[in-house]
């Protein structure tokens, strides 16, 4: 199956205390942006990668190794924002959105969200947590749920483009805020969301100590 693949990178590295976007860190002599990339740009079956970036970084970018297959556009304000931006250039009838600050990413999780979306319009990688939750308010625990049904979500989460731009728009229509791509289909539809298995060495690059 064909598809299009946006990839988040508008962000910056203050949590890391970098003084940088953290996607220009460099692992193995590759930066991370180029690592996220790199499964994407290899798979034939993903025709269009579109890396969304803070314009005031592009000739960093332009710098970069990437291939044809991988076009430019500009960030929002919010990375809901950023995501939208990029929706709207893709080609394709399916679309995976990964965080630029996700280097490890492995071609085994983008081939089994491939085998998911030949029949759910909707699939994210994820696994499953391995700390207990708790739920807190007012700084009191209120509850803790049954860890055996918390998963942490990753990246990519994939869907059918035509529903994941109409949840975008549907929010933003609402004034409505998430914090991934999958809690807008759930906000907004009532469309089945598949669970793929993700990998605990696909982290997101957030503190510092994920930078060693």
């Amino acid at each position: 199956m064909n598809y299009s693949c946006v990839i988040v990178a508008a962000g910056s590295g203050s949590r890391t205390g970098l003084q940088y976007n953290k996607v220009f860190h460099e692992i193995d002599g590759q930066t991370v942006v180029e690592r996220s990339a790199a499964n994407f740009i290899d798979d034939p079956d993903c025709k269009q990668v579109i890396i969304v970036i803070n314009l005031d970084e592009r000739k960093i970018f332009d710098d970069l190794k990437f291939n044809n297959k991988v076009e430019f556009t500009a960030g929002g304000d919010s990375r809901q924002e950023s995501v939208f931006n990029g929706l709207q250039l893709v080609s394709q009838e399916y679309v995976m959105i990964h965080d630029g600050a996700r280097p490890f990413v492995s071609s085994d999780i983008i081939e089994r969200i491939k085998d998911g979306l030949q029949e759910y319009k909707a699939c994210v990688a994820m696994v499953k947590s391995t700390d207990t939750i708790k739920v807190v308010k007012n700084s009191v625990i209120d509850h803790t749920p049954i860890r055996d049904t918390m998963y942490n979500a990753q990246t990519p989460q994939a869907f059918r483009t035509e529903l994941i731009i109409e949840s975008y728009i549907s929010l933003f229509n609402q004034n409505a805020t998430v914090t991934d791509d999958a809690e807008a289909v759930e906000f907004t539809t009532d469309e089945e969301i598949f669970v793929v298995e993700g990998d605990y060495r696909n982290i997101k690059i957030t503190t510092a100590e994920d930078l060693e």
